[in-house]
């Protein structure tokens, strides 16, 4: 009996040796200029010698967005039974790792150590305020904490009641409550027997102009030396601008001189297409136009009771009198598509089919006679395509890391191919001289009078430029100039004139760009890497023990 008692007695003391923090007093104070001052004392009883203690702080933090907060630390002192201590400071999987000790030297017993730190970006703003979420003591210490007290201050001035907090203990999720009391600016509250694995956690909410935080401006520079994957849209613009000055941009334009005559071989749709590299509704009408003054189409009003305007135009087929451009004989063949004559109207619905193609021949016509390097369409088509699956990839990127940011940042990657998409197709030489004879004929038809023009020439003249203007978006300028010297409308077009005013006739041919534009377009309906943090706030329910920043644990070494 005497030998069992013996025993037992000794495992009680063996397990009363065990290694523990005996004592742990964290002091953090609040401070005005936004900076989180933290003091730790740690008493620690080492049963066997060890070198002393290594202690981890978590500043690195993926939010639920995807995104990386990382905060700045600067440690002070560090301290053992209150003298200066070897220490070493390494970063590990986002923590601050410091190691404490000598390792040729072993302590046994009682030892305090002191750690001195002070945090940038541990306060952030939430609901109006600015908030403190912090783990006091995390929950990643290996050895058993006797007794625990927290001390947080406030910055000055401030009263119990401008001052909101809530305060939690227990293992990682936890919501057993840590109780503080306000004790002359400050939160004071304590705890025992925490086991290891268990923490402590603070949430303090002070009003937003107690402290002075860190400027949009830090905060995006922070923001993108947390998270590099920010800087790949960046990258990309530099990377689509230096691809656009060796493959995009075209040759210098020059001077620009006036020319009363357009560049030979060229027609108004390819004109257009010249100035804005692209193929649009008002190039279509102006080849309409252009069939009609080269006598290979009569336009014809087709009027419906008393109205003030046209409901509609009629294509009527003719025995041309001057050569056409490739393209405007393909449209001519997909508007009269065989027969003597057809509406504008009667072209909704079915002409769409045919506008790609039409396109691809204007396209395909200018690259052919030299003016482009590539098809515009296609190089446009090329980045666009590029843009959209980067746009595709981000939100793929996005979903499978589950970092917003990251997908954000792939996806406006994408956005900013798109943006230089347009601007790719690039002129040649000879296109820089086409472009240029394009608009001298812009400026004289714009700036030019036309009445010195001698009467027999001046229906040639008005004939010749009047699908250019058109292409140009300067059908009314040019009427207009012949106003009081053109008495009747053209050959090639049929409608109701009480008396005849290029002007009015102006507006008529406008008219008639909507309705082939119409035409044109009318289809029919059938056609990961780092520990977790909420990111968010510590009250409403939403706090737990382990829930904030900082906090981590420690063990001996």
């Amino acid at each position: 009996m005497k030998r069992v008692l013996v025993l037992a007695l000794l495992c009680t003391s063996l397990l009363a040796l065990g290694e523990e923090i005996q004592r742990f007093l964290v002091q953090v104070e609040i401070g005005a200029d936004g900076l989180v001052r933290v003091t730790e004392d740690i008493l620690v009883y080492f049963d066997v010698a060890r070198h002393g203690i290594i202690r981890d702080i978590p500043v690195s933090y993926k939010l639920p967005t995807g995104e990386r907060y990382t905060l700045r630390v600067e440690v002070g002192e560090v301290l053992a039974d209150g003298a200066p201590v070897q220490f070493s400071r390494s970063g590990e999987e986002g923590n601050v790792l410091l190691k404490i000790g000598d390792p040729d030297r072993v302590v046994r017993g009682e030892v305090e150590y002191t750690v001195r730190y002070r945090l940038v970006r541990a306060l952030r703003r939430y609901d109006g305020k600015v908030e403190l979420y912090w783990n006091a003591i995390g929950t990643e210490w290996e050895m058993p904490i006797a007794h625990a007290r927290v001390e947080v201050a406030v910055p000055p001035g401030l009263s119990e009641g401008d001052v909101a907090w809530a305060g939690y203990r227990g293992y990682y999720g936890s919501q057993g409550r840590f109780p503080l009391a306000w004790e002359g600016g400050r939160l004071v509250g304590e705890a025992v027997g925490l086991r290891p694995g268990e923490g402590v956690t603070i949430a303090v909410r002070v009003p937003e102009g107690a402290v002075r935080l860190p400027g949009a401006w830090q905060g995006f520079l922070w923001f993108l030396q947390d998270n590099l994957y920010a800087g790949i849209p960046i990258l990309v613009l530099l990377g689509m601008f230096v691809l656009w000055y060796r493959r995009g941009r075209d040759p210098k334009l020059g001077t620009v001189a006036p020319e009363f005559k357009p560049p030979e071989g060229i027609g108004p749709a390819e004109v257009g297409v010249l100035i804005d590299d692209r193929v649009d509704p008002r190039d279509f009408a102006a080849g309409i136009l252009s069939l009609a003054t080269k006598g290979w189409l009569r336009i014809r009003e087709v009027w419906e009771g008393e109205a003030r305007e046209p409901q509609d135009f009629e294509l009527v087929a003719t025995a041309g009198r001057e050569p056409l451009t490739p393209y405007e004989e393909a449209l001519r063949s997909a508007l009269l598509g065989g027969a003597d004559k057809r509406r504008l109207s009667d072209l909704k619905y079915k002409l769409y089919e045919k506008m790609p193609g039409l396109s691809t021949r204007l396209y395909m016509d200018l690259t052919e006679a030299g003016y482009y390097m590539g098809n515009p369409d296609r190089v446009r088509s090329l980045y666009y395509g590029l843009g959209v699956g980067t746009i595709a990839l981000g939100a793929a990127v996005g979903f499978f890391t589950g970092s917003l940011y990251l997908g954000l940042a792939v996806g406006v990657s994408g956005l900013v191919v798109l943006a230089f998409a347009p601007v790719m197709p690039r002129k040649t030489g000879q296109g820089i001289a086409a472009l240029r004879q394009v608009l001298g004929l812009l400026e004289y038809i714009r700036r030019t009078e036309v009445d010195r023009i001698e009467f027999a020439a001046r229906e040639r003249h008005f004939d010749q430029l009047l699908p250019y203007a058109m292409a140009f978006g300067l059908t009314e300028v040019w009427t207009k100039k012949f106003e009081g010297l053109l008495t009747r409308p053209p050959d090639w077009y049929e409608g109701r004139f009480p008396t005849f005013a290029p002007y009015w006739f102006g507006m008529r041919l406008i008219a008639l760009q909507h309705a082939a534009a119409a035409a044109a377009t009318a289809a029919p309906r059938s056609t990961q890497g780092g520990r977790g943090w909420s990111g968010g706030s510590g009250f409403g329910g939403r706090g737990f023990s382990g829930g904030g920043m900082g906090g981590g644990g420690g063990r001996s070494w």
